[in-house]
């Protein structure tokens, strides 16, 4: 796990569109749909993921697997620090933007949040320290070649080493038993409305 340092606003850009093209080309299980519910095109899905890709190279949240690239990794949380408070709403207004509009974000968000709290909310209120993986992708091309188990235990050491747990949620159930198979507990599926359900994953230390 490397962290990524010293890239122009090009560069970033250009990893964006790699983890945007990631994201929309995936296909969902046929119980959700995912972000595509919400992010209709490929252009909306490269401004979403732009703003988050960005927002994390400013903050020294991003993170890459070798010089190749094969995968991408976002990660907070205990020793890893927070989006900036600028960045964070660069981000925000970009999204809006990618949903269509204040009212379709809103529901997106209200979607996000449905039954119940986040298991980042949850872990908040109950005091407790974690790391959250807030974006995993593996570039098409490289996947099936062990990378995302790779990129987990990488997390996993930092995590242990910090005495704290990997949390994250994801939006497919195949991407919830993935990550399972790598280690991590299903902790909570959320429904959050037609085809759309968030699956709440944990890996205690």
């Amino acid at each position: 796990m490397k962290k990524l340092t010293g890239l122009n606003k090009e560069d970033v850009t250009a990893i964006s569109r790699q983890i945007a093209d990631a994201f929309y080309d995936y296909k969902y299980n046929a119980e959700d749909l995912g972000l595509v519910k919400y992010i209709k095109s490929r252009k909306d899905m490269f401004v979403y993921m732009n703003a988050i890709t960005q927002a994390a190279y400013n903050s020294g949240l991003l993170y890459t697997t070798s010089d190749r690239h094969e995968g991408y990794l976002m990660l907070s949380g205990e020793g890893a620090g927070r989006v900036r408070f600028l960045d964070g709403i660069k981000m925000i207004m970009a999204e809006k933007k990618a949903l269509g509009g204040f009212s379709n974000m809103k529901s997106f968000i209200k979607a996000c949040f449905a039954e119940g709290n986040t298991i980042e909310t949850r872990m908040n209120k109950a005091k407790r320290k974690y790391i959250r993986i807030e974006m995993l992708v593996v570039r098409p091309e490289f996947q099936g070649q062990g990378y995302m188990r790779k990129i987990l235990e990488d997390v996993y050491r930092v995590a242990d080493k910090r005495k704290v747990p990997v949390i994250l949620d994801t939006d497919d159930k195949d991407k919830a038993m993935r990550y399972q198979h790598l280690g991590m507990k299903l902790d909570r599926v959320r429904n959050c409305g037609e085809r759309f359900h968030m699956y709440d994953l944990i890996r205690e230390r």
